[in-house]
């Protein structure tokens, strides 16, 4: 898939090297979770997650490549989310901080949106994130999706923000 200013792509195994430096960048990880940055475990794990995601759903977390320079800029995409014990599919994103404040997670994320509900005909699609991570919350809310309720995910107080299909 494609926007503007990105590719939407399928992970490889190689593509690890590339985003170590995304998943290690504490600015980027800061609402992950403990807001610890990634080793190389975790990395080769969600690059291997997101594979396996890919073959059994036919939609993944994408990387996203920068058309212009051709980068590995990050990614957004859908996965599967079990969020207090119910069933869901998340949108989510992380981009380089060389990319943050040009609109391209949402870019993106309206991209894997339509995605969803039109190709993969998923009836509802939510994000969460942290109360603190405020560009991730305006990224929601530009995208069209709004807020439905405070949750706790992995022990960790969230936001939900869900969007049905044709809504």
């Amino acid at each position: 898939m494609e926007t503007d200013r990105l590719r939407l792509g399928c992970w490889r195994t190689e593509d690890c090297e590339a985003f170590r430096p995304i998943a290690t960048d504490p600015r980027v990880v800061q609402y992950i979770n403990t807001g610890a940055p990634w080793d190389d475990e975790q990395i080769r794990e969600f690059v291997t997650r997101q594979m396996d995601h890919y073959e059994q759903h036919g939609y993944c977390m994408w990387r996203l490549i920068d058309k212009d320079s051709g980068e590995l800029a990050g990614f957004c995409g859908l996965q599967p989310l079990a969020l207090e014990g119910r069933p869901e599919v998340e949108i989510g994103w992380w981009l380089a901080v060389k990319y943050w404040g040009r609109g391209l997670a949402a870019e993106a994320a309206v991209c894997a949106l339509q995605f969803g509900f039109e190709q993969a005909r998923l009836p509802r699609i939510i994000a969460i994130a942290q109360p603190a991570n405020r560009q991730s919350l305006r990224v929601m809310e530009k995208i069209g999706l709004t807020y439905e309720r405070d949750a706790v995910h992995k022990g960790i107080r969230v936001v939900v923000y869900a969007k049905a299909c044709g809504a």
